[in-house]
């Protein structure tokens, strides 16, 4: 049973949860807009639909407090659950709207803390490493019915998207896996995606090969250098063309200053679904949909529309190519301070997946990056961290915290990814402040 795996404040604010969800036959669900947020809207649409609810789906982008009050007053007279977002943001939510249940693993101020307001990091949890939004929709739903366990793949997913695989699965998201998992097959395999292994360079992401992501001709070139057919199924590569490329691969990553964060990237235990996809290629489509802006597409798909799965799997394609322009062109226009780096992205729907990115394989490893989304009259902000940084006291949702409110915006998120948005215009300022406390953090980086 699920209840064996949690500790009594955690079973008991579940059971309070849960008795919220009997409460009502109608529900909307206001889920966070990215790869997690919707993975953990898929469990609860089927957890819905399964008790016979009705329910609208909502996605929230705008996390600010002015955005996040807005959209929960929308529809302020229905109940809602509120995913993978809510804990930093429910306070600010007007009076006379009470009946909200937050499934969130953020970072946030309890100081004003509500017993519907359930987070991971309040029962012993990392929620930067160890459970994400999808974690706690699934736990939710599994203590609501024991057979909603069949919708692992999607915390699985959620988990994926939000990087809380790297160097393998831990705390509640491994104990997860371990005891719902039973159906899914564990392979050792290099970690490239595609019908082909043309294809799986020319797309790869995670590792993103400079020069050769994106670059059909240049990744040709390297095929023929390493006497490998381009037009092999990666399925089935040879073991020895598979260690050649995971050398070459490697050696590319190195060049390009990874650390082994990112190094981990090339070879992965691949979990294979009964659902017919891998756990990579999972969340990498609903991510890809989700990023898009087309976060309906999957929900719909697995709560049974299978006429939608050409179109949620061309989604994911056209958003890579597109993906892969950006990080090429951002990565020309780093600004390198003191403390910090900074670009300004040239597309407005991608600057975290951007910032992620980079972050991981591009840039310098010893300054945390800040993607700028200037829009018409707020910028909103995607910063990335390295686990080492994290190690040597880099907070970056303290920095969003403290730094955007310094200018009169708001932010958040997790120590090594955060957010936040401030007005148009005050971008310059925001730097030199975040430089500032960036480098406090830091001070013991280099020694």
């Amino acid at each position: 049973m699920i209840s064996d795996l949690l500790n009594n404040d955690f079973r008991g604010a579940l059971e309070r949860g849960k008795k919220f969800f009997q409460k009502y036959d109608y529900i909307r669900i206001l889920a966070h807009y990215d790869g997690d947020g919707t993975s953990a809207a898929i469990i609860l649409s089927n957890l819905l639909v399964r008790n016979g609810k009705k329910f609208h789906l909502g996605f929230v982008r705008d996390l600010s407090p002015d955005g996040f009050s807005k959209r929960i007053m929308e529809e302020p007279e229905l109940p809602t659950i509120i995913v993978d977002a809510g804990s930093d943001q429910v306070k600010r939510v007007p009076e006379g709207h009470e009946e909200i249940l937050v499934l969130d693993h953020h970072f946030y101020d309890n100081s004003k803390k509500d017993e519907m307001n359930i987070n991971a990091r309040d029962y012993g949890i990392d929620g930067t490493r160890e459970a994400c939004g999808a974690t706690m929709a699934f736990i939710f739903a599994v203590f609501i019915e024991e057979s909603n366990s069949d919708l692992l793949p999607f915390m699985i997913s959620g988990a994926i998207a939000d990087k809380q695989d790297i160097s393998g699965f831990r705390g509640i998201n491994k104990t997860l896996i371990e005891k719902y998992g039973k159906g899914i097959e564990q392979r050792h395999i290099l970690n490239i995606e595609g019908e082909t292994v043309l294809d799986a360079l020319v797309y790869s992401l995670d590792p993103f090969i400079k020069n050769i992501s994106g670059s059909l001709e240049n990744t040709k070139k390297v095929l023929e250098s390493l006497s490998i057919d381009i037009n092999t199924r990666v399925d089935d590569l040879s073991r020895e063309n598979c260690i050649k490329l995971a050398r070459y691969i490697g050696y590319m990553l190195s060049i390009q200053g990874c650390q082994s964060e990112a190094l981990s990237y090339i070879e992965k235990d691949e979990l294979f679904l009964e659902n017919g996809f891998s756990a990579s290629a999972l969340a990498k489509t609903i991510v890809a949909n989700s990023e898009d802006g087309n976060n309906n597409i999957p929900v719909e798909f697995f709560l049974g529309n299978t006429s939608l799965k050409q179109e949620m799997i061309a989604n994911r394609r056209k958003y890579e190519t597109r993906l892969i322009d950006y990080i090429s062109r951002s990565f020309k226009s780093i600004t390198i301070e003191k403390n910090l780096q900074f670009f300004y992205a040239p597309g407005s729907e991608m600057t975290g997946a951007i910032s992620g990115e980079l972050m991981l394989f591009l840039v310098n490893q010893d300054k945390p990056l800040i993607g700028f989304n200037a829009g018409e009259t707020a910028t909103l902000i995607s910063s990335r961290g390295n686990r080492r940084m994290v190690e040597k006291g880099l907070n970056l949702s303290i920095i969003m915290k403290e730094c955007t409110a310094k200018v009169g915006g708001s932010g958040g998120g997790h120590d090594i990814a955060a957010g936040g948005s401030i007005p148009k215009g005050m971008e310059r300022q925001f730097i030199e402040i975040a430089d500032e406390m960036i480098g406090k953090q830091l001070q013991n980086l280099n020694v």
